[in-house]
């Protein structure tokens, strides 16, 4: 199938169906991975795993695109990807503080952050916290690699851009639909946050055509929590 080619959307809405399954199948694996302590990151991780294998399963067999070509991984014009990354994170700070402090702080009387794990109660283990911070990092490639790389680069084969940009970063925020557990106000703007950081990561791939800026990109963004994650603070 030649890269360029129209997407079926029945199909890409069956990949993105079968994303949604997985999430809701994977916690029923936690008998069988009950390791203690590392249970929660496991089945996250196992998650996070099967979703890209699953793609990568549907761009070999209904595209016959390698890993690759399927998510438009390249590492080439490395510096251009970093500048653009870079570019991209300095407006995605400006966008999701602007929308922390003229948003969220009025309705809730505080802030609120949508990604990484869920913070625990006390200063945990170093080797705890460590775990933690390789799976934000972990899931934010994957992640990258799925939405913006998979989804909406086929979105825009058929659409112009914005309009790729917007359905599949809602797909993207919807897809965090469990956000709502923490209250259907705060879960709501939890989504909405994550629609905006998904917007202007992906905007860094319309500049590249190459998933490895915005993976850079998310990183950054990702950044302060997970590093504070990683440094014992909440």
């Amino acid at each position: 199938m030649n890269r360029l080619a129209r997407p079926n959307f029945l199909h890409l809405f069956l990949v993105f169906l079968a994303w949604i399954l997985i999430g809701e199948l994977t916690p029923y694996l936690r008998p069988v991975l009950d390791i203690g302590r590392l249970t929660t990151w496991l089945l996250a991780a196992l998650r996070m795993t099967i979703m890209l294998l699953v793609t990568y399963l549907y761009i070999r067999l209904a595209e016959g695109g390698s890993f690759s070509t399927g998510f438009n991984l390249r590492f080439e014009q490395v510096p251009k990807n970093l500048l653009w990354a870079f570019v991209f994170f300095l407006l995605s700070g400006v966008v999701l503080m602007l929308y922390q402090f003229l948003i969220v702080r009025p309705l809730l009387a505080g802030y609120v952050e949508a990604s990484g794990m869920a913070h625990a109660e006390g200063v945990r283990p170093f080797g705890e916290r460590l775990v933690d911070y390789l799976y934000i990092v972990y899931e934010g490639v994957v992640e990258v690699l799925i939405f913006i790389g998979f989804l909406i680069d086929r979105l825009a084969r058929a659409w112009k851009w914005p309009a790729a940009i917007v359905v599949g970063n809602l797909a993207f925020a919807f897809w965090h639909y469990g956000y709502l557990s923490s209250g259907l106000l705060a879960g709501s703007l939890m989504m909405i946050l994550t629609f905006l950081a998904g917007v202007t990561v992906t905007l860094s791939y319309v500049k590249t055509r190459n998933t490895l800026s915005p993976i850079i990109c998310h990183a950054l963004v990702d950044s302060p929590s997970s590093i504070r994650i990683l440094l014992g603070f909440h």
